[in-house]
């Protein structure tokens, strides 16, 4: 039987604990999903935010509960070259793993080939199944990574773009 990677592993660990905190306010998230087009407007309006005020500033600024990256299901995530979560305005309890190398049981997310899109077109979008703590099943999502400095800025919401 072969074993899941340590890295896998604590990367699961961490959105098991994230999700039960979600879960927790979920209520208030669930009430209107979030378009695709919607996720493509924040991450570009989060992408200029990083831009003009620096990660200091703006990751506080994606990880302040009700403010203006945080609208409803959506949220802003952070990730380095390695894959490292340096924001993520829904789950915190995420930042500091590395997403990099990590993918669902359908095969998805590859956020190395995101980052390699996203290098080259300067943003890409990323679908996969993910977690809806609003339906408590996964779900098709997808994700518009642009490219920034040194960053990757991501925001998602369920349904696919090209449905």
């Amino acid at each position: 039987m072969k074993t899941a990677p340590r890295q896998f592993v604590s990367l699961f660990l961490a959105v098991l604990v994230a999700v039960a905190a979600f879960e927790a306010g979920a209520k208030d998230f669930c009430r209107r999903p979030g378009t695709p087009l919607e996720a493509k407007a924040l991450a570009e309006k989060a992408a200029d935010h990083l831009a003009e005020v620096g990660p200091e500033q703006a990751f506080t600024d994606f990880m302040t509960p009700g403010g203006e990256f945080v609208p409803f299901d959506l949220y802003v995530f952070v990730f380095d070259r390695r894959g490292k979560l340096w924001a993520n305005g829904r789950f915190p309890g995420l930042i500091g793993s590395v997403i990099a190398g990590t993918q669902d049981s359908q095969g998805g997310p590859n956020w190395t080939e995101a980052m390699r899109r996203a290098d080259r077109d300067g943003s890409t979008w990323i679908e996969y199944a993910w977690y809806n703590p609003c339906t408590g099943k996964p779900m098709a999502k997808s994700s518009h990574i642009i490219k920034i400095g040194p960053f990757f800025v991501g925001v998602g919401a369920y349904g696919r773009m090209s449905a």
